[in-house]
């Protein structure tokens, strides 16, 4: 018996099909990669911000200030400043009255906490995966959280808010676009893309993550 061997056509033909699948599948896999990324950095936002809340519960601070932007920053007040500006009886100031804070070292008693800034979200090299929004060059809309015992104290510059459609109470946002498709000027509040996630801070600190469906509309997937 003969070894048949195959044809050029039945080659092409394999070789035409493969291209199909190839076509198919890659941009598919690169998708579901970009989505991937996204999604991890609004998690470890989230854990982040419990990581930090955690250690104003647990007494390490008075209140810690995080500001989320590409560059994070984080300033911690002691306990005892925060005492002497928000609880005693004989303090007499608007961030008392107002319930409020101001912007790092602007206001008395903060300090800048480079060991507690453990995140960022680098705009190059191979740890680039996103923009965000706000950010930097949006300010004065940095997304601005002062986390006490009592939960967020009022940020006295603006900031970008929402309603929350469950509770109806205005939350804090950061937006997270994927690098592939969008970049730092056009990663903003009303950008529809592919791959965008948000998350939301209420009052008491708590998180939702929101995942933008088919370029429309947000949809809740935690919290």
């Amino acid at each position: 018996m003969k070894n048949k061997g195959f044809s050029i056509l039945e080659i092409l033909v394999v070789v035409a099909i493969l291209g199909v699948f190839a076509g198919i599948a890659v941009p598919n896999v690169i998708g579901w990669i970009s989505d991937r990324e996204v999604k991890n950095e609004a998690y470890k936002t989230i854990a982040f911000i419990n990581e930090i809340k955690a250690k104003v519960s647990a007494g390490e601070y008075g209140m810690i200030q995080i500001l989320l932007k590409p560059n994070v920053e984080v300033y911690t007040m002691s306990t005892e400043n925060y005492f002497n500006t928000y609880k005693s009886i004989s303090a007499n100031n608007t961030y008392k009255s107002n319930n409020s804070c101001s912007y790092g070292t602007m206001q008395g008693g903060f300090a800048r906490n480079r060991d507690l800034a453990t995140i960022d979200f680098p705009m190059y090299g191979s740890e680039h995966v996103v923009f965000t929004y706000p950010n930097a060059a949006h300010n004065p809309t940095t997304t601005v959280l002062c986390i006490t015992k009592d939960g967020l104290l009022n940020y006295i510059r603006s900031k970008k808010t929402e309603r929350d459609p469950e509770t109806g109470k205005n939350v804090l946002l950061f937006i997270f676009c994927s690098k592939s498709n969008t970049n730092q000027s056009s990663c903003r509040y009303n950008t529809r893309e592919k791959y965008m996630y948000k998350i939301t801070i209420d009052r008491s600190v708590n998180t939702k993550v929101y995942k933008l469906i088919k370029k429309s509309t947000w949809k809740k997937i935690d919290g």
